[in-house]
């Protein structure tokens, strides 16, 4: 297909959501095509490449070496490992060893185990310290470490030094292994993706063709949302997660760290755009 076939399929793609009838049967056609695109052509669109693998194959399993594992799945992923973390502290926790007069806080936070952050396989260090700082707003670390986003990762890296396969920290202080903790079992993180990105790689899309932002590009993120229901996220140690909107037009997942069922909104209704005057969506 060439750019002008492109360009036409994506206008009338865009035009015919303006119709009831074509909004309800769904994005695949518009995933196709973006599946279909090869790696090789310089348009810049990986969340929109990826969504489309993930929603075509109503899977994703991190188990497999070959998998299509990008930021969007490792995302997810990383969540589930929080979740991981936070469950096996909890069930570790016996308040009935806790000092007289000790605040239920107090004790959580005697409980914590910093050596861990002494000395961390390659794979952790990087794929979830370093990665996982993105899945995390700039106000979150401004308000808990006083630092901007872009000044955590030089942090960690000066703190840490690779060897044999492990990261060994170099010097402890209180900042580091704040950061480090958060990092690794904070649930605050920011929604999987929002209406900026998509907007953004929609443009490149439609720039690489030769064509304006259509007024129905706006009843896009919707369809994106609603094409992650019921995907199930296969983790590394075979746990599976489920994905399913809400009736808010949330994106949800169960994930089951430990056995135990966590509901977790991944993608917030507040940040989808808001719809066009002309939505056919009631």
């Amino acid at each position: 297909m060439n750019r002008n076939d492109l360009k036409h399929f994506l206008l009338s793609f865009f035009s015919s959501l303006k119709d009831k009838a074509a909004f309800n049967a769904g994005i695949r056609p518009f995933y196709n095509l973006v599946f279909a695109l090869k790696k090789e052509l310089p348009v810049s669109i990986p969340l929109l490449r990826e969504m489309a693998a993930i929603a075509i194959k109503q899977e994703m399993d991190l188990q497999k070496k070959d998998s299509f594992a990008g930021s969007l799945a490792w995302k997810i992923d990383r969540c589930y490992y929080r979740l991981c973390r936070v469950q096996q502290e909890l069930g570790s926790l016996n308040f009935k060893k806790a000092a007289p007069n000790t605040s239920p806080e107090d004790f959580v936070f005697s409980q914590i185990d910093f050596s861990r952050y002494r000395e961390i396989p390659e794979k952790t260090f990087e794929g979830l310290f370093l990665e996982g700082i993105s899945d995390f707003s700039g106000g979150f670390f401004k308000s808990n470490f006083g630092l901007a986003a872009e000044e955590i990762n030089p942090l960690i890296q000066a703190s840490y030094k690779k060897t044999d396969g492990q990261y060994k920290i170099q010097k402890e202080n209180p900042v580091i292994l704040s950061v480090m903790r958060n990092l690794e079992t904070s649930l605050e993180n920011k929604s999987l993706f929002n209406a900026a990105q998509i907007n953004m790689e929609l443009k490149n899309l439609l720039d690489f063709v030769g064509a304006g932002m259509p007024d129905e590009t706006g009843l896009l993120y919707p369809l994106l949302v609603s094409s992650l229901d019921n995907v199930h996220i296969t983790h590394e140690d075979g746990t599976k997660t489920r994905l399913f909107v809400s009736g808010k037009e949330e994106l949800s997942g169960t994930f089951q760290p430990e056995g135990k069922a966590w509901t977790r909104v991944l993608v917030n209704r507040d940040e989808q755009p808001p719809r066009p005057a002309h939505t056919v969506l009631n």
